[in-house]
């Protein structure tokens, strides 16, 4: 009867174990994660991960044990080839997304990554004055201005239409205020490098068409889209769509020193505030997304960039205070290599590049502010850096794609998505780019 009763809970532990072990797996599944070994120490027990002079590869990681300006300066040459691959010949607009493993970019053209990469190659232009980077801007600056909306009678005039379809050779009927407001500044750095006129009055009109579209209390509304006959609008409140607005709002002022302009952006940082007030001086919360730090991060920037036009220092405050609660989130457990770096509630390279973006403006704004602790903001982008040159596209880590040399240079979404963004790439560029002069 004994002996019955000990193979009985032998049974059951090996059933509870079994369980426990299918219970783990279904959730590491769910949540993207790898069981390849987190620490350089188990390196010799696993054939993919590899010891190198200054790096492990470990499920196509590539963790940087040091960070260096040689580093940087390489991933800053990988990258702006890889930009220039994606463009797309004939018409010469970027697509959002390259799938790596495939080679292979869908038949779409978006307007907000094309200007993206084309503020990201001005800023390494101002990093290393490439004179091949000018020869181009006519043919991607062309891909944008085409993309605008010039008919006067439309109720989306001035504003960028969302995509375009190759395939169906025709432009998406949905203007997001994001597109319209990215686009806004990249045609100001347009026109201050080239000193074309186009490129303002084509800012200016987009500024419009944003100030058309925001309601008595500050929001605007996030998209106009034409569905059928009619004319549909979104409603909801968007931390970051709002935030890149204010942003391009107050460079547009200051470019202007048109009042409706600053009218404009001051209700929007004036909406901010309050709604940072009312949680507490803590991360503040929208209609499209959780509580996290990467649309909080548009709250900085924006409010950064509103503080340049207004000199009003409570907005200052805001941001020094919202950037030390976001970089206080960032995961420093030495013995979790993979996470090391990264914002907790930021998962991808796109929201963490973003971040490590801003972070690297908040750094000079403090220098420029001469606050006393100014260093942390520099540790940290640091960091998130260190993260991002883990997860780029180089040969030690891209000999199973398709075609490794396409796209080396490129910042893939996170450890279990391996695709490239293309604002992934442009935010680690922008951040290097303006990093490394403290290096």
């Amino acid at each position: 009867m004994l002996k019955s009763k000990k193979v009985s809970y032998l049974i059951l532990g090996v059933l509870i174990l079994f369980c426990s072990g299918i219970v783990l797996w279904t959730f590491m599944v769910l949540r993207g994660l790898s069981f390849t070994p987190l620490f350089f120490a188990y390196s010799k027990n696993y054939p993919e991960v590899g010891p190198r002079d200054n790096f492990e590869v470990a499920d196509g990681i590539l963790m940087i044990k040091e960070l260096d300006k040689e580093i940087i300066q390489d991933r800053i040459e990988k990258g702006k080839e890889f930009l220039y691959r994606m463009e797309n010949q004939d018409l010469h607009g970027f697509p959002k997304n390259y799938e790596a493993a495939t080679d292979y970019s869908e038949p779409k053209l978006y307007t907000v990554y094309s200007a993206s990469v084309i503020y990201t190659f001005l800023y390494i232009y101002d990093y290393n004055k490439d004179e091949q980077i000018l020869a181009h801007l006519q043919d991607w600056a062309g891909f944008l201005l085409f993309m605008q909306e010039k008919d006067k009678n439309s109720p989306v005039y001035g504003a960028f239409s969302y995509s375009y379809d190759l395939d169906a050779e025709e432009k998406e009927a949905r203007y997001v205020i994001g597109t319209s407001a990215l686009s806004i500044f990249t045609l100001l750095r347009l026109y201050e490098i080239t000193g074309e006129q186009k490129y303002l009055d084509s800012a200016k009109i987009a500024g419009d068409w944003l100030v058309s579209m925001q309601r008595e209390d500050g929001v605007v509304n996030p998209y106009a889209s034409h569905k059928g006959n009619e004319w549909v609008y979104g409603d909801q409140f968007s931390l970051l769509y709002n935030g890149q607005t204010l942003s391009a709002l107050s460079k547009l002022y200051q470019k202007t020193k048109d009042q409706k302009y600053y009218l404009a952006a001051q209700k929007i940082a004036q909406n901010f505030a309050q709604r940072y007030e009312a949680a507490g001086r803590h991360y503040v919360i929208d209609e499209y997304r959780a509580k996290n730090p990467i649309s909080n991060t548009w709250v900085v920037m924006s409010l950064m960039d509103f503080y340049k036009a207004s000199k009003d220092d409570y907005y200052k405050d805001i941001v020094f205070e919202l950037s030390s609660q976001i970089i206080a989130n960032q995961i420093k457990n030495p013995e979790d290599l993979f996470s090391y770096g990264q914002i907790d509630g930021a998962y991808s390279t796109s929201g963490n590049g973003w971040i490590s973006e801003v972070m690297t403006d908040t750094y000079s704004f403090c220098l420029e502010q001469k606050r006393g602790d100014c260093e942390k903001y520099r540790k940290a982008t640091l960091n998130i850096m260190r993260w991002l040159v883990s997860r780029t596209y180089v040969k030690e880590n891209s000999s199973l794609l398709k075609n490794p040399d396409r796209a080396e240079g490129g910042v893939f979404w996170s450890q279990s998505f391996k695709y490239v963004r293309i604002d992934s790439v442009c935010h680690a560029l922008n951040g290097y780019t303006r990093l490394i002069k403290y290096l």
